[in-house]
């Protein structure tokens, strides 16, 4: 096992990604601790592999991953440097400078960094001068020095504010260069200063909920924001914008990056509207690409996009569809947490919230809120393939909120839907009213069959099937709280066997596979939850649910999808949310439908970069009843075709996860 590598993070970021790796003969419990260091540090979840670490204060720090299997304890040790702010290369961009001078430093800022400024090139020998001898920082004015509204570029069509930082040795058709700077991180940063006089500039620190924004009124090139040139980038941290218009999409890919508190929005023209580059060219090319690890994408707001919402790029699982089997596995440590995704393809395309594409590993998708998938054709709130075996995906999905999907004739939006696993953990997940598909869906195929599936208390209610499975072959079902699916059965599938399933409560239909003793299986669908129609699902008083689930704290969790420690009672509750006497802890489902602000904390149309965890955790999130539910689809019980757009029967439950748009320029 490991900790991972050493690390550097540099203020005013205060959020930093551990990456553990750990193996055994069985279960893991895995835990971090603070081993020393001059302030105390939160996790995100310190019960996983990969925990976002927040810090307040600058200093050496060491953290302890631990590791056990049931038979014995490894453990690993990670450190972490923070330093000041003040320790970086600073440059400064404000576009309303007055002043004639641009050099780029505090009192001469430079007004502009698009790739069509005249002095474009002199801009970057400045950053990369820098690069080579310490981390730069490059200060976006948050806000206007007369108002607090958001300081803009708007970019001239077809421009872009294009990441000139050199390629990594060996990416093809680099036009930057090779990057000679080695570990010395970039970080843009739209969120943390501001210019408060354009005349005579002075920057202080910002504290409201403004970014800089990057306007695309005019259409920008293929991006607001990132690069296009399918190079990969290391050391590259991009925070804290805002970007709308035609061509807005975010693109980026490299070792050690990171993407968060951005606010991307009605993005048209081009999707996906936050894609991360693919590791391979299509077929039939295959030109290598570059393979990236340490991938971070936090605490961002998505909403009103073309195509996917966010879309990881590898390759295909099938040459048909522009895959390079031969190329192998792809990218590689993912944290995907704290994300906001609403209306994903409302402006057209596939609107699937999150799209993992063929060969990505050790990814972990947590406490995002994914809302209303539009013209989802894959999967509708998260989407992957898997990897090519016998490598193990080593995915964790785990207290995301997926709901309100879209279904017509030809489009289809579930919950989770996931083909070609082997090792894989869903749990504590709420899912409900995706019209169009099941909420949890693990659809292989024989070439890419799923195994090693734990599925763990989630709670899943009105969507067009519950869980199923397609050529899966070995899961296992705990605790998990599934009613009012479709007219089929609760949970079902097709070419499947080694099912373990027990310890669930099933309405008002059962499963397909056998279930263990301990399962209940109900007509009635009410009284379960305090009030599914308006997206409470924390536990009535009284619910069949409480007390009827089994302890699963030896594969590594002990907490509710809003931080309740498990049990409350004498035994563990089935579902997402433990039963709390006044609801203690409840985040009341999924909290406000029309401004979700989980992990946000939206204002005036942005969002402040505090609290994401601290709300979570302390079950602040607004609730708002809601007063109506989905209409159900009729006979469409699981995911259908998703290759020939038809609605399937129950017996024709899924189908391998491919889309053949992986490289989108």
């Amino acid at each position: 096992m490991d900790a991972g590598p050493a690390k550097v993070l540099d203020f005013p970021a205060k959020d930093l990604t551990l990456f553990g790796h750990a193996t055994g003969s069985g279960p893991l419990t895995i835990q971090w601790t603070q081993v020393s260091g001059p302030a105390p540090v939160q996790f995100s979840a310190p019960w996983a592999l990969a925990t976002t670490a927040s810090f307040t204060a600058t200093g050496s720090y060491v953290f302890q991953l631990s590791a056990t299997d049931g038979t014995g304890t490894a453990t690993a040790n990670a450190t972490v440097t923070v330093n000041p702010a003040s320790s970086q290369t600073a440059f400064y961009v404000d576009p309303t400078y007055a002043g004639t001078t641009q050099t780029g430093a505090a009192t001469t800022p430079w007004t502009s960094l698009l790739e069509t400024d005249s002095d474009f090139a002199t801009k970057w020998n400045a950053i990369t001068s820098g690069l080579a001898t310490n981390d730069v920082i490059i200060y976006f004015s948050a806000r206007q020095a007369g108002s607090d509204t958001s300081e803009q570029l708007v970019p001239p069509n077809g421009a872009t504010l294009f990441i000139n930082r050199g390629c990594r040795v060996g990416t093809p058709n680099c036009i930057s260069g090779v990057d000679n700077t080695g570990s010395h991180r970039l970080t843009l940063d739209g969120m943390s200063l501001y210019n408060t006089n354009d005349t005579t500039p002075n920057w202080v620190a910002y504290t409201g909920a403004h970014k800089f924004k990057i306007n695309c009124s005019n259409t920008c090139g293929s991006m607001s924001i990132g690069w296009g040139d399918d190079n990969q980038r290391d050391y590259v941290t991009i925070r804290g914008f805002e970007v709308t218009g035609a061509g807005a999409r975010i693109r980026w890919g490299g070792n050690y990056s990171y993407l968060e508190y951005m606010w991307v929005h009605d993005v048209t023209n081009l999707g996906a509207e936050v894609q991360f580059n693919a590791a391979v060219s299509d077929y039939p090319a295959c030109i290598d690409l570059g393979k990236d690890h340490d991938i971070t994408i936090r605490n961002n707001l998505i909403e009103r996009g073309v195509d996917e919402g966010l879309y990881i790029a590898g390759t295909y699982n099938y040459t048909r569809y522009g895959g390079c089997p031969s190329y192998g596995n792809t990218h590689s440590d993912i944290l995907i947490e704290n994300n906001t995704i609403r209306d994903p393809g409302a402006n057209g395309g596939e609107g699937d919230g999150i799209d993992l594409k063929m060969g990505l590993i050790n990814v972990t998708v947590r406490n995002n809120v994914i809302q209303n998938p539009h013209n989802a054709g894959e999967g509708g709130g998260i989407n992957s393939p898997g990897v090519f075996p016998p490598a193990r995906t080593n995915y964790l999905f785990e207290g995301n909120r997926i709901f309100d999907g879209t279904a017509d004739s030809t489009h289809y939006s579930g919950g989770i839907t996931l083909g070609g696993q082997n090792g894989t953990v869903i749990r504590n997940n709420l899912i409900y009213n995706t019209p169009g598909g099941a909420g949890i869906n693990i659809a292989g195929d024989p070439t890419f069959p799923n195994s090693a599936v734990e599925i763990y208390n989630n709670t899943i209610y009105g969507n067009a099937g519950g869980v199923g499975f397609g050529d899966t072959h070995g899961a296992i079902l705990r605790n998990n709280l599934v009613f009012a699916n479709g007219t089929g059965l609760q949970i079902d599938g097709y070419n499947s066997d080694g099912i373990d399933s027990d310890y669930n409560l099933l309405a008002p239909t059962g499963s397909g596979f056998t279930e263990g003793s301990h399962s209940l299986v109900q007509s009635m669908t009410s009284g379960i939850v305090v009030n599914a129609g308006g997206a409470d699902f924390q536990l009535a008083s009284g619910s069949a649910a409480m007390d009827r689930g089994v302890s699963l704290a030896a594969t590594g969790f002990a907490n509710d999808i809003v931080g309740v420690a498990r049990p409350q009672g004498p035994a563990w509750d089935i579902g997402a949310y433990e039963y709390s006497p006044g609801g203690a802890g409840s985040d009341g489902g999924t909290g406000d439908k029309g401004s979700m602000k989980k992990g946000c904390g939206c204002s005036g149309g942005g969002f402040d970069s505090g609290g994401a965890m601290i709300l979570l955790l302390a079950g602040m999130l607004a609730r708002r009843r809601r007063a109506r539910l989905e209409t159900e689809s009729p006979g469409c019980a699981f995911l259908p075709d998703w290759h020939e757009a038809i609605r399937a029967s129950p017996e024709q439950l899924a189908h391998p996860a491919v889309n053949p748009r992986n490289h989108k320029n």
